[in-house]
């Protein structure tokens, strides 16, 4: 995710997202650490890999944007992300159990796309 503190460093966050095509969808919470970092420096890496074989990966790189939504579009953007890892059944339990108090949501824009679908 963000460079920390300006520097060449490199931070990571797991983070729960979504990808609509054409850029990575974040849920979090607006005073999180590493969202003040993307505020004040937008370019970010992002990474997904297998942790089973034959382990591909991808990472991405790109500028991002934070934004808050309270209103019912970001409510089911919301929805959207908890739908990759939770059963339907828990969805909206488990979303309304965070929202409103969790409305931010970052945008992820690749510029440049790295995916190996094997590795060591």
């Amino acid at each position: 995710m963000p460079r920390s503190g300006g520097t060449a460093a490199r931070t990571q966050y797991p983070v729960w997202h979504r990808f609509d095509g054409e850029s990575i969808l974040v849920w979090t919470e607006k005073h999180r650490a590493w969202v003040n970092n993307v505020n004040r420096d937008g370019r970010v890496a992002f990474s997904v890999q297998d942790d089973s074989p034959p382990f591909a990966a991808l990472v991405m790189r790109g500028t991002a944007t934070a934004t808050d939504r309270l209103d019912d579009s970001g409510l089911e953007a919301a929805k959207d992300i908890s739908r990759r890892y939770l059963s339907e059944d828990e969805v909206d339990g488990y979303v309304e159990s965070y929202w409103p108090k969790l409305h931010t949501f970052v945008r992820i824009v690749p510029e440049t796309i790295t995916l190996w679908r094997r590795g060591h």
